[in-house]
C-alpha cells in the first residue's frame, strides 16, 4: 500500500473508522476518534475549555498520500500550529513543520487538501470564538496603522490563511500542551493557559511583523508584467490552478513578492483574486446562458454543487438557483 495515492474526504475516513469499531471517545471536555488501522495509525482529538476555546490535536501517520475534498464550512477562527509533516493546504501552499498559521474563514473552507503519505503529523490548533477575536482586534489595533491592521473575521472576502515560522518558545508550550501532567479539572486550567500563551505569542510574532514589514513591495515594469501574466495564468487554469510556488516559479518572481504584487495591484490574494473571479463567471453565465446550475458550477470548477451554492449566496447575498430565477424574470418582462 506504500506510495499508493488515496482519494478520501475526511467524513469517509471518519466513517471508514468507525465501521471498523472504533467509535469516538468522549468524555466531559474531550472527544477522541483513532483512525482505523486501514487508514494509518494515530488520532485527533478536540479538548472544550473555558470561555469557548477548544484546543485540536492531531497525530497520526497515514499509510498512503491522502487527498482530501472537504465541503465548505464556516469555521471560527483558528491559530494552528504544525510540529510535523507536510500538508497541501486548499490555497494551494504546502504547509511544512515548523510553521504556524491564521486561519480566519466566513465563507467557507472547502477544497482540496492533501497530506503526505508515510510523515508522522503532528498539529496542535487553538480555536478561538469570533467575539473573542473581535476583542483581540480591538485591543491591539492601537498598535498598528489602519493597513496593517490584523483581519476581522465576519468580512465577506475571501478566506484569510497566512503561514508564520513556529519560535523556540512556541515550541516549548506546544510540547507542554503534548505532554501536559495533569488531569480533571487542574488539566483543563493548564491547559487554557498555555491555549492563551500560545495566542499571546502568535500576537506578539504578528505585530512585530507588521510593525516592520513594509506595506508595499517595489516593484519594477517588469515585476508588474510577470505578476499580470500570474493573474492570467490563474485564470487559464482556473478548474485546476497551481499551487503558489507553482506559480511563482512559472512567472519566476519570488513567492513574497508575487503575493504582495498581487494585493498591491489588485488589492486581494493570489487565491481571492482566483474566488471572485470564478464567481463573477458564475455569475455572468447564470445571467447570459441556458446552462443549469450544476452546469454553472462545473463550469468554474466545483465538483460539489453545495459548497458552489454556499460560496455563490456568501459573495452575492442570493444563492444562484434565486438569482438565476430572477433574471430570467427580468429578462421576460422585456420583451
Amino acid at each position: 500500500m506504500t506510495g499508493a495515492l488515496l482519494i478520501k474526504s475526511m467524513d469517509e475516513m471518519i466513517e471508514e473508522t468507525a465501521i471498523n469499531g472504533n467509535q469516538p471517545y468522549r468524555t466531559e471536555n474531550d472527544i477522541v476518534l483513532k483512525y482505523s488501522k486501514s487508514i494509518g495509525k494515530g488520532y485527533w482529538q478536540r479538548t472544550f475549555l473555558l470561555d469557548g476555546i477548544s484546543i485540536d490535536i492531531e497525530n497520526n501517520q497515514f499509510l498512503n498520500h491522502i487527498i482530501s475534498e472537504e465541503p465548505e464550512c464556516e469555521v471560527w477562527p483558528e491559530i494552528g500550529f504544525r510540529l510535523s509533516g507536510n500538508r497541501k493546504l486548499y490555497t494551494g501552499e504546502v504547509m511544512q513543520g515548523g510553521q504556524n498559521f491564521l486561519h480566519l474563514s466566513d465563507v467557507g473552507c472547502g477544497g482540496i487538501t492533501e497530506w503526505a503519505g508515510n510523515q508522522r503529523h503532528l498539529k496542535v490548533d487553538i480555536n478561538l470564538t469570533p467575539e473573542m477575536w473581535a476583542m483581540l482586534i480591538q485591543q491591539h489595533s492601537q498598535y498598528l496603522s489602519p493597513h496593517r491592521q490584523l483581519p476581522l473575521f465576519g468580512a465577506k472576502n475571501a478566506p484569510y490563511y497566512e503561514l508564520r515560522t513556529t519560535t523556540p518558545v512556541m515550541q516549548s508550550v506546544l510540547y507542554q500542551i503534548l505532554n501536559c501532567p495533569y488531569r480533571d479539572f487542574v488539566r483543563e486550567i493548564y491547559l487554557q493557559s498555555k491555549a492563551l500563551e500560545l495566542v499571546a505569542l502568535w500576537l506578539a510574532q504578528e505585530l512585530e511583523y507588521r510593525q516592520v514589514s513594509p506595506s508595499t513591495v517595489k516593484l519594477s515594469p517588469e515585476d508588474i508584467e510577470r505578476i499580470y501574466y500570474a493573474k492570467d495564468i490563474l485564470i487559464a487554469n482556473s478548474h485546476h490552478p497551481p499551487t503558489l510556488l507553482e506559480l511563482s516559479r512559472r512567472v519566476a518572481v519570488n513567492q513574497r513578492k508575487l503575493k504582495q504584487g498581487f494585493r498591491q495591484i489588485f488589492g486581494t490574494t493570489v487565491f481571492g483574486y482566483l474566488h471572485d473571479y470564478r464567481m463573477e463567471q458564475a455569475k455572468q453565465m447564470l445571467t447570459e446562458q441556458q446552462l443549469t446550475v450544476a452546469q454553472v458550477a462545473h463550469a468554474v470548477g466545483y465538483s460539489h454543487l453545495s459548497h458552489f451554492a454556499a460560496a455563490f449566496k456568501k459573495k452575492f447575498g442570493v444563492n444562484p438557483r434565486a438569482y438565476r430565477r430572477k433574471k430570467i424574470i427580468i429578462s421576460s418582462t422585456n420583451y
